[in-house]
Protein backbone atom coordinates (compact mmCIF):
# COMPACT_ATOMS: atom_id res chain seq x y z
CA UNK A 1 0.00 0.00 0.00
CA UNK A 2 1.31 3.42 -0.95
CA UNK A 3 -0.06 6.74 0.20
CA UNK A 4 0.06 9.17 -2.70
CA UNK A 5 -1.81 12.36 -3.44
CA UNK A 6 -5.52 11.65 -3.20
CA UNK A 7 -5.32 8.57 -0.97
CA UNK A 8 -3.91 5.05 -0.85
CA UNK A 9 -2.97 2.91 -3.83
CA UNK A 10 -2.97 -0.83 -3.28
CA UNK A 11 -3.76 -2.46 -6.61
CA UNK A 12 -2.60 -1.64 -10.13
CA UNK A 13 -4.17 -3.17 -13.25
CA UNK A 14 -1.96 -3.09 -16.35
CA UNK A 15 -3.69 -3.81 -19.65
CA UNK A 16 -1.28 -5.08 -22.29
CA UNK A 17 1.61 -7.41 -21.43
CA UNK A 18 3.94 -6.73 -24.33
CA UNK A 19 7.44 -5.24 -24.42
CA UNK A 20 6.34 -2.34 -22.20
CA UNK A 21 3.39 -3.60 -20.19
CA UNK A 22 4.94 -6.76 -18.75
CA UNK A 23 8.27 -5.21 -17.64
CA UNK A 24 6.28 -2.31 -16.17
CA UNK A 25 4.13 -4.78 -14.24
CA UNK A 26 7.25 -6.41 -12.81
CA UNK A 27 8.84 -3.08 -11.83
CA UNK A 28 5.63 -1.87 -10.18
CA UNK A 29 5.46 -5.03 -8.04
CA UNK A 30 8.97 -4.28 -6.77
CA UNK A 31 7.60 -1.00 -5.43
CA UNK A 32 5.18 -2.96 -3.25
CA UNK A 33 1.98 -2.80 -5.27
CA UNK A 34 -0.36 -5.69 -6.01
CA UNK A 35 -0.47 -5.96 -9.81
CA UNK A 36 -2.87 -7.64 -12.20
CA UNK A 37 -1.53 -7.99 -15.73
CA UNK A 38 -4.17 -8.29 -18.45
CA UNK A 39 -3.80 -9.43 -22.04
CA UNK A 40 -6.26 -10.76 -24.61
CA UNK A 41 -3.58 -13.04 -26.08
CA UNK A 42 -4.34 -16.39 -24.46
CA UNK A 43 -0.92 -17.79 -25.43
CA UNK A 44 0.80 -15.12 -23.32
CA UNK A 45 -1.47 -15.72 -20.33
CA UNK A 46 -1.03 -19.51 -20.49
CA UNK A 47 2.74 -19.23 -20.86
CA UNK A 48 3.07 -16.87 -17.89
CA UNK A 49 0.80 -18.98 -15.70
CA UNK A 50 2.93 -22.03 -16.53
CA UNK A 51 6.12 -20.30 -15.47
CA UNK A 52 7.30 -19.33 -18.93
CA UNK A 53 8.27 -15.95 -20.33
CA UNK A 54 7.21 -14.48 -23.66
CA UNK A 55 9.86 -11.74 -23.72
CA UNK A 56 13.49 -12.79 -24.06
CA UNK A 57 16.84 -10.99 -24.19
CA UNK A 58 15.82 -8.53 -21.45
CA UNK A 59 18.47 -8.58 -18.75
CA UNK A 60 17.00 -9.36 -15.32
CA UNK A 61 13.39 -9.69 -16.46
CA UNK A 62 13.13 -13.44 -15.83
CA UNK A 63 14.38 -13.07 -12.25
CA UNK A 64 12.13 -10.16 -11.30
CA UNK A 65 9.12 -11.86 -12.91
CA UNK A 66 9.74 -15.14 -11.10
CA UNK A 67 10.05 -13.31 -7.79
CA UNK A 68 6.83 -11.34 -8.37
CA UNK A 69 4.83 -14.47 -9.25
CA UNK A 70 6.28 -16.54 -6.42
CA UNK A 71 5.48 -13.87 -3.83
CA UNK A 72 1.93 -13.50 -5.15
CA UNK A 73 2.31 -9.81 -5.98
CA UNK A 74 1.76 -10.38 -9.71
CA UNK A 75 -1.16 -12.21 -11.31
CA UNK A 76 -2.24 -12.38 -14.95
CA UNK A 77 -5.68 -12.66 -16.53
CA UNK A 78 -7.55 -12.09 -19.77
CA UNK A 79 -9.87 -9.51 -18.21
CA UNK A 80 -9.47 -6.53 -15.87
CA UNK A 81 -10.57 -6.30 -12.25
CA UNK A 82 -11.33 -3.35 -9.97
CA UNK A 83 -8.12 -1.49 -9.09
CA UNK A 84 -6.86 1.84 -7.82
CA UNK A 85 -4.74 2.55 -10.90
CA UNK A 86 -5.30 1.36 -14.47
CA UNK A 87 -2.42 1.51 -16.96
CA UNK A 88 -3.09 1.05 -20.68
CA UNK A 89 0.02 -0.28 -22.44
CA UNK A 90 -1.36 -1.81 -25.62
CA UNK A 91 0.08 -1.62 -29.16
CA UNK A 92 -0.70 1.28 -31.48
CA UNK A 93 0.35 0.07 -34.93
CA UNK A 94 -0.21 2.18 -38.01
CA UNK A 95 -2.76 1.40 -40.68
CA UNK A 96 -1.71 1.68 -44.33
CA UNK A 97 -4.70 2.84 -46.33
CA UNK A 98 -5.63 1.78 -49.85
CA UNK A 99 -4.94 4.90 -51.90
CA UNK A 100 -1.31 5.39 -50.85
CA UNK A 101 0.82 6.51 -53.83
CA UNK A 102 4.20 4.83 -53.30
CA UNK A 103 7.32 6.94 -53.73
CA UNK A 104 5.35 10.13 -54.33
CA UNK A 105 4.69 13.22 -52.27
CA UNK A 106 2.26 14.58 -54.84
CA UNK A 107 -0.72 13.61 -52.73
CA UNK A 108 0.10 15.85 -49.76
CA UNK A 109 -2.23 18.68 -50.78
CA UNK A 110 -5.06 16.21 -51.37
CA UNK A 111 -4.46 14.67 -47.96
CA UNK A 112 -4.46 18.09 -46.31
CA UNK A 113 -7.80 18.93 -47.92
CA UNK A 114 -9.30 15.65 -46.69
CA UNK A 115 -8.09 16.33 -43.15
CA UNK A 116 -9.37 19.90 -43.17
CA UNK A 117 -12.86 18.50 -43.73
CA UNK A 118 -12.49 15.99 -40.89
CA UNK A 119 -13.28 16.78 -37.26
CA UNK A 120 -10.47 16.53 -34.72
CA UNK A 121 -12.11 13.65 -32.83
CA UNK A 122 -12.63 11.66 -36.04
CA UNK A 123 -8.89 11.69 -36.66
CA UNK A 124 -8.34 9.48 -33.63
CA UNK A 125 -10.75 6.77 -34.75
CA UNK A 126 -9.19 6.34 -38.21
CA UNK A 127 -9.73 8.23 -41.46
CA UNK A 128 -8.52 8.12 -45.05
CA UNK A 129 -5.00 9.47 -44.62
CA UNK A 130 -2.30 7.32 -46.28
CA UNK A 131 -1.10 6.15 -42.84
CA UNK A 132 -3.10 6.45 -39.64
CA UNK A 133 -2.75 5.14 -36.12
CA UNK A 134 -4.74 2.02 -35.39
CA UNK A 135 -6.23 2.98 -32.04
CA UNK A 136 -8.58 0.02 -31.86
CA UNK A 137 -6.47 -1.61 -29.14
CA UNK A 138 -6.50 1.57 -27.07
CA UNK A 139 -10.24 1.99 -27.49
CA UNK A 140 -10.94 -1.64 -26.61
CA UNK A 141 -8.75 -1.47 -23.50
CA UNK A 142 -10.47 1.75 -22.45
CA UNK A 143 -13.93 0.20 -22.84
CA UNK A 144 -12.83 -2.95 -21.00
CA UNK A 145 -11.56 -1.06 -17.97
CA UNK A 146 -14.56 1.31 -17.94
CA UNK A 147 -16.65 -1.55 -16.54
CA UNK A 148 -14.45 -1.56 -13.43
CA UNK A 149 -13.79 2.17 -13.06
CA UNK A 150 -14.73 3.66 -9.70
CA UNK A 151 -14.60 7.11 -8.18
CA UNK A 152 -11.09 8.12 -7.20
CA UNK A 153 -9.38 5.82 -9.71
CA UNK A 154 -6.40 6.96 -11.76
CA UNK A 155 -6.18 5.91 -15.44
CA UNK A 156 -2.84 6.21 -17.25
CA UNK A 157 -2.31 5.80 -20.98
CA UNK A 158 1.27 4.69 -21.71
CA UNK A 159 0.72 3.66 -25.33
CA UNK A 160 2.27 6.00 -27.90
CA UNK A 161 -0.57 7.86 -29.61
CA UNK A 162 -1.32 10.84 -31.89
CA UNK A 163 -1.55 14.15 -30.01
CA UNK A 164 -5.02 14.63 -28.57
CA UNK A 165 -5.84 10.94 -28.11
CA UNK A 166 -5.90 10.97 -24.32
CA UNK A 167 -8.50 13.75 -24.25
CA UNK A 168 -10.44 13.06 -27.44
CA UNK A 169 -10.61 9.28 -27.25
CA UNK A 170 -9.81 7.90 -23.79
CA UNK A 171 -11.49 10.62 -21.73
CA UNK A 172 -14.51 10.68 -24.05
CA UNK A 173 -15.02 6.90 -23.91
CA UNK A 174 -14.59 6.69 -20.14
CA UNK A 175 -17.06 9.49 -19.48
CA UNK A 176 -19.58 8.11 -21.97
CA UNK A 177 -19.34 4.56 -20.61
CA UNK A 178 -19.39 5.38 -16.89
CA UNK A 179 -21.18 8.69 -16.46
CA UNK A 180 -18.25 9.79 -14.29
CA UNK A 181 -16.52 13.13 -14.78
CA UNK A 182 -12.80 13.24 -15.48
CA UNK A 183 -10.89 15.47 -13.07
CA UNK A 184 -13.61 15.12 -10.44
CA UNK A 185 -14.72 11.48 -10.21
CA UNK A 186 -11.68 9.86 -11.80
CA UNK A 187 -8.30 11.06 -13.03
CA UNK A 188 -6.52 10.60 -16.34
CA UNK A 189 -2.97 11.14 -17.59
CA UNK A 190 -0.62 10.23 -20.41
CA UNK A 191 2.78 8.83 -19.43
CA UNK A 192 4.65 7.75 -22.57
CA UNK A 193 7.26 5.04 -22.19
CA UNK A 194 10.83 6.00 -23.10
CA UNK A 195 12.82 2.77 -23.05
CA UNK A 196 15.29 0.92 -25.23
CA UNK A 197 14.68 -2.77 -26.02
CA UNK A 198 17.36 -4.85 -24.34
CA UNK A 199 17.67 -2.42 -21.43
CA UNK A 200 14.02 -1.92 -20.51
CA UNK A 201 14.11 -2.67 -16.78
CA UNK A 202 16.93 -0.23 -16.09
CA UNK A 203 15.38 2.52 -18.19
CA UNK A 204 11.91 2.10 -16.67
CA UNK A 205 13.44 2.96 -13.31
CA UNK A 206 16.20 5.44 -14.12
CA UNK A 207 14.97 7.37 -17.16
CA UNK A 208 13.22 10.70 -16.66
CA UNK A 209 9.46 10.53 -17.22
CA UNK A 210 7.14 13.12 -18.72
CA UNK A 211 3.63 12.92 -17.24
CA UNK A 212 0.74 14.75 -18.87
CA UNK A 213 -2.50 15.15 -16.97
CA UNK A 214 -5.74 16.11 -18.68
CA UNK A 215 -6.10 18.50 -15.75
CA UNK A 216 -3.81 19.64 -12.94
CA UNK A 217 -5.14 17.22 -10.31
CA UNK A 218 -4.80 14.26 -12.68
CA UNK A 219 -1.23 15.25 -13.46
CA UNK A 220 -0.29 15.58 -9.80
CA UNK A 221 -1.73 12.18 -8.92
CA UNK A 222 0.03 10.48 -11.82
CA UNK A 223 3.34 12.15 -10.93
CA UNK A 224 3.01 10.95 -7.33
CA UNK A 225 2.37 7.39 -8.52
CA UNK A 226 5.40 7.30 -10.84
CA UNK A 227 7.66 8.83 -8.21
CA UNK A 228 6.97 5.76 -6.07
CA UNK A 229 9.08 3.58 -8.40
CA UNK A 230 10.96 5.87 -10.84
CA UNK A 231 14.36 7.17 -9.74
CA UNK A 232 14.73 9.59 -12.65
CA UNK A 233 13.05 12.99 -12.68
CA UNK A 234 9.26 12.91 -13.10
CA UNK A 235 8.09 16.07 -14.84
CA UNK A 236 4.48 17.23 -15.11
CA UNK A 237 2.89 18.81 -18.16
CA UNK A 238 -0.46 18.52 -19.96
CA UNK A 239 -1.57 15.38 -21.80
CA UNK A 240 -1.28 16.69 -25.37
CA UNK A 241 2.20 18.08 -24.75
CA UNK A 242 3.31 14.72 -23.31
CA UNK A 243 1.93 12.95 -26.39
CA UNK A 244 3.81 15.28 -28.72
CA UNK A 245 7.04 15.06 -26.70
CA UNK A 246 7.25 11.29 -27.16
CA UNK A 247 6.61 11.61 -30.90
CA UNK A 248 9.17 14.41 -31.21
CA UNK A 249 11.87 12.26 -29.60
CA UNK A 250 11.46 9.43 -32.09
CA UNK A 251 10.76 11.67 -35.07
CA UNK A 252 14.00 13.57 -34.40
CA UNK A 253 15.94 10.35 -34.79
CA UNK A 254 13.94 9.21 -37.81
CA UNK A 255 14.58 12.50 -39.63
CA UNK A 256 18.30 12.36 -38.87
CA UNK A 257 18.55 8.77 -40.10
CA UNK A 258 16.75 9.85 -43.27
CA UNK A 259 19.38 12.54 -43.79
CA UNK A 260 22.13 9.93 -43.45
CA UNK A 261 20.32 7.64 -45.89
CA UNK A 262 19.91 10.44 -48.40
CA UNK A 263 23.62 11.23 -48.08
CA UNK A 264 24.27 7.53 -48.82
CA UNK A 265 22.20 7.66 -52.01
CA UNK A 266 24.03 10.81 -53.07
CA UNK A 267 27.41 9.23 -52.33
CA UNK A 268 26.62 6.25 -54.55
CA UNK A 269 25.92 8.57 -57.48
CA UNK A 270 29.08 10.61 -56.84
CA UNK A 271 31.37 7.62 -56.42
CA UNK A 272 32.05 8.41 -52.77
CA UNK A 273 32.34 6.15 -49.72
CA UNK A 274 29.66 7.58 -47.42
CA UNK A 275 31.08 5.97 -44.29
CA UNK A 276 34.47 7.56 -44.89
CA UNK A 277 32.80 10.88 -45.70
CA UNK A 278 30.70 10.77 -42.52
CA UNK A 279 33.75 9.99 -40.40
CA UNK A 280 35.43 13.10 -41.80
CA UNK A 281 32.36 15.32 -41.46
CA UNK A 282 31.90 14.22 -37.85
CA UNK A 283 35.34 15.59 -37.00
CA UNK A 284 33.58 18.96 -36.90
CA UNK A 285 32.75 19.61 -33.22
CA UNK A 286 29.12 20.48 -33.97
CA UNK A 287 28.36 17.74 -36.50
CA UNK A 288 27.11 14.25 -35.65
CA UNK A 289 25.78 12.54 -38.77
CA UNK A 290 24.29 9.11 -38.11
CA UNK A 291 25.11 5.98 -40.09
CA UNK A 292 22.91 5.00 -43.06
CA UNK A 293 21.37 1.56 -43.42
CA UNK A 294 18.66 -0.53 -45.06
CA UNK A 295 15.85 1.42 -43.40
CA UNK A 296 14.32 2.13 -40.02
CA UNK A 297 12.42 -0.38 -37.91
CA UNK A 298 11.02 -1.00 -34.48
CA UNK A 299 7.62 -0.10 -33.17
CA UNK A 300 8.68 3.47 -32.36
CA UNK A 301 10.89 5.10 -34.99
CA UNK A 302 9.16 3.53 -37.97
CA UNK A 303 5.67 4.33 -36.70
CA UNK A 304 5.58 7.39 -34.45
CA UNK A 305 6.24 10.06 -37.11
CA UNK A 306 3.04 9.03 -38.89
CA UNK A 307 1.10 9.94 -35.74
CA UNK A 308 2.19 13.56 -36.13
CA UNK A 309 1.46 13.54 -39.85
CA UNK A 310 -2.01 12.16 -39.10
CA UNK A 311 -2.95 15.22 -37.07
CA UNK A 312 -1.23 17.97 -39.12
CA UNK A 313 -0.31 16.57 -42.57
CA UNK A 314 -0.36 20.01 -44.15
CA UNK A 315 2.46 21.11 -41.80
CA UNK A 316 4.54 17.97 -41.23
CA UNK A 317 6.20 18.03 -44.64
CA UNK A 318 9.78 17.28 -43.57
CA UNK A 319 8.57 14.46 -41.34
CA UNK A 320 6.61 12.94 -44.24
CA UNK A 321 9.60 13.12 -46.57
CA UNK A 322 11.91 11.55 -43.98
CA UNK A 323 9.46 8.69 -43.51
CA UNK A 324 9.32 8.18 -47.26
CA UNK A 325 13.12 8.06 -47.56
CA UNK A 326 13.52 5.56 -44.73
CA UNK A 327 10.59 3.36 -45.72
CA UNK A 328 11.89 3.02 -49.29
CA UNK A 329 15.45 2.03 -48.35
CA UNK A 330 14.63 -1.72 -48.49
CA UNK A 331 13.64 -1.15 -52.13
CA UNK A 332 17.04 0.43 -52.72
CA UNK A 333 18.70 -2.62 -51.17
CA UNK A 334 16.67 -4.71 -53.58
CA UNK A 335 17.89 -2.60 -56.52
CA UNK A 336 21.49 -3.18 -55.44
CA UNK A 337 20.80 -6.90 -55.19
CA UNK A 338 19.19 -7.04 -58.64
CA UNK A 339 22.36 -5.54 -60.08
CA UNK A 340 24.31 -8.35 -58.43
CA UNK A 341 21.87 -10.99 -59.69
CA UNK A 342 22.16 -9.68 -63.24
CA UNK A 343 25.96 -9.89 -63.16
CA UNK A 344 25.82 -13.42 -61.72
CA UNK A 345 23.44 -14.52 -64.47
CA UNK A 346 25.66 -12.99 -67.14
CA UNK A 347 28.54 -15.12 -65.82
CA UNK A 348 26.40 -18.23 -66.12
CA UNK A 349 25.95 -18.56 -62.37
CA UNK A 350 22.39 -17.49 -61.53
CA UNK A 351 21.59 -16.81 -57.88
CA UNK A 352 20.20 -19.97 -56.29
CA UNK A 353 20.58 -19.09 -52.61
CA UNK A 354 20.64 -15.79 -50.71
CA UNK A 355 21.90 -15.76 -47.11
CA UNK A 356 20.44 -12.92 -45.04
CA UNK A 357 22.24 -12.08 -41.82
CA UNK A 358 19.97 -10.35 -39.34
CA UNK A 359 16.20 -10.12 -39.03
CA UNK A 360 15.81 -7.72 -36.11
CA UNK A 361 15.53 -4.01 -36.77
CA UNK A 362 18.68 -3.12 -34.82
CA UNK A 363 21.80 -4.75 -33.46
CA UNK A 364 21.83 -7.12 -30.51
CA UNK A 365 18.08 -7.32 -29.88
CA UNK A 366 15.45 -9.86 -30.86
CA UNK A 367 12.81 -7.45 -32.14
CA UNK A 368 11.65 -7.79 -35.75
CA UNK A 369 8.75 -5.32 -35.59
CA UNK A 370 8.75 -3.15 -38.72
CA UNK A 371 12.25 -4.47 -39.47
CA UNK A 372 13.68 -3.42 -42.83
CA UNK A 373 15.50 -6.76 -42.89
CA UNK A 374 12.18 -8.60 -42.98
CA UNK A 375 10.99 -6.29 -45.74
CA UNK A 376 14.08 -7.11 -47.81
CA UNK A 377 13.46 -10.83 -47.24
CA UNK A 378 9.89 -10.47 -48.47
CA UNK A 379 10.98 -8.54 -51.56
CA UNK A 380 13.51 -11.23 -52.44
CA UNK A 381 10.97 -14.01 -51.93
CA UNK A 382 8.42 -12.20 -54.09
CA UNK A 383 10.98 -12.18 -56.91
CA UNK A 384 11.48 -15.93 -56.51
CA UNK A 385 14.93 -15.94 -54.89
CA UNK A 386 15.50 -18.72 -52.32
CA UNK A 387 16.24 -16.99 -49.02
CA UNK A 388 17.73 -18.34 -45.80
CA UNK A 389 17.64 -16.01 -42.78
CA UNK A 390 19.83 -16.10 -39.69
CA UNK A 391 19.39 -14.09 -36.51
CA UNK A 392 20.90 -15.23 -33.18
CA UNK A 393 18.30 -13.30 -31.16
CA UNK A 394 15.12 -14.58 -32.84
CA UNK A 395 14.25 -18.22 -32.27
CA UNK A 396 12.66 -18.97 -35.64
CA UNK A 397 15.77 -17.69 -37.42
CA UNK A 398 18.28 -19.47 -35.20
CA UNK A 399 17.62 -23.14 -35.97
CA UNK A 400 20.47 -23.33 -38.50
CA UNK A 401 24.07 -22.56 -37.64
CA UNK A 402 25.73 -19.54 -39.18
CA UNK A 403 27.88 -21.88 -41.28
CA UNK A 404 24.83 -23.71 -42.61
CA UNK A 405 23.15 -20.45 -43.59
CA UNK A 406 26.21 -19.23 -45.47
CA UNK A 407 27.11 -22.60 -47.04
CA UNK A 408 26.57 -22.70 -50.84
CA UNK A 409 25.10 -19.18 -50.83
CA UNK A 410 25.57 -17.09 -53.95
CA UNK A 411 25.01 -13.78 -52.18
CA UNK A 412 25.38 -12.86 -48.52
CA UNK A 413 23.43 -9.76 -47.42
CA UNK A 414 24.31 -8.19 -44.06
CA UNK A 415 21.15 -6.45 -42.79
CA UNK A 416 21.61 -6.25 -39.01
CA UNK A 417 24.99 -5.47 -37.47
CA UNK A 418 24.92 -7.89 -34.53
CA UNK A 419 28.19 -8.00 -32.60
CA UNK A 420 28.20 -11.79 -32.86
CA UNK A 421 28.66 -11.53 -36.62
CA UNK A 422 31.78 -9.45 -36.16
CA UNK A 423 33.14 -12.08 -33.79
CA UNK A 424 32.20 -15.21 -35.76
CA UNK A 425 32.41 -14.30 -39.44
CA UNK A 426 35.92 -14.96 -40.73
CA UNK A 427 36.55 -13.89 -44.35
CA UNK A 428 38.60 -16.98 -45.24
CA UNK A 429 36.01 -19.39 -43.85
CA UNK A 430 33.04 -17.62 -45.43
CA UNK A 431 34.87 -17.43 -48.77
CA UNK A 432 35.28 -21.21 -48.82
CA UNK A 433 31.69 -21.89 -47.72
CA UNK A 434 29.95 -19.75 -50.34
CA UNK A 435 29.19 -20.91 -53.88
CA UNK A 436 29.88 -17.40 -55.15
CA UNK A 437 31.80 -14.96 -52.91
CA UNK A 438 29.47 -11.98 -53.23
CA UNK A 439 28.56 -9.77 -50.25
CA UNK A 440 26.05 -6.91 -50.04
CA UNK A 441 26.82 -4.88 -46.92
CA UNK A 442 23.98 -2.52 -45.96
CA UNK A 443 25.56 -1.30 -42.70
CA UNK A 444 29.18 -0.46 -43.46
CA UNK A 445 29.97 -3.53 -41.38
CA UNK A 446 32.73 -5.41 -43.19
CA UNK A 447 36.30 -4.11 -43.38
CA UNK A 448 38.74 -4.06 -46.27
CA UNK A 449 40.02 -7.53 -45.37
CA UNK A 450 36.93 -8.90 -47.10
CA UNK A 451 37.93 -7.14 -50.32
CA UNK A 452 41.47 -8.44 -49.93
CA UNK A 453 40.16 -12.00 -49.58
CA UNK A 454 38.61 -11.73 -53.04
CA UNK A 455 34.95 -11.09 -52.25
CA UNK A 456 32.91 -8.98 -54.62
CA UNK A 457 31.85 -6.35 -52.08
CA UNK A 458 28.85 -4.14 -52.74
CA UNK A 459 28.27 -1.61 -50.00
CA UNK A 460 25.20 0.55 -49.55
CA UNK A 461 26.34 4.17 -49.76
CA UNK A 462 29.65 3.40 -51.45
CA UNK A 463 30.05 4.34 -55.10
CA UNK A 464 33.71 3.37 -55.28
CA UNK A 465 36.74 3.23 -53.02
CA UNK A 466 37.82 6.65 -51.82
CA UNK A 467 41.45 7.69 -52.06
Amino acid sequence: MHEVKGGFIVKVCIIGLGYIGFPTACVVTKAGYEVLGVDTNSDIIIKLKNGGLHIINEDGLADIAREAFNEGRLRVSDKPEPADVFIIAVPTPFRQNFYRQENSLAGNDVVAEKVAATSVKDRFRGNDLPYTADLSYVERATRDLATYLSKGNLVILESTVPPGTTVNLVQTVLEEETGLVCGHDFFLAHAPERVLPGNILHELIYNDRVIGGVDSESGERAVAFYKSFVKGDVVKTDATTAELVKLMENTFRDVNIALANEFALIAEKLGVDIFHAISLANRHPRVNILKPGPGVGGHCLAVDPYFIVQVVPETARLISLAREINSTMPYHVMRLFEGIATRCAQKGKPVKKVALLGASYKANVGDERESPAIKVAHLLSEKGYPVVIHDPYIEIYNSLSLDDVVRRADVLILLTDHDIYRAQLEPHKVFNLMRQPVVLDTRGFFGQEWDAMGFEMIRLGVGKRSC
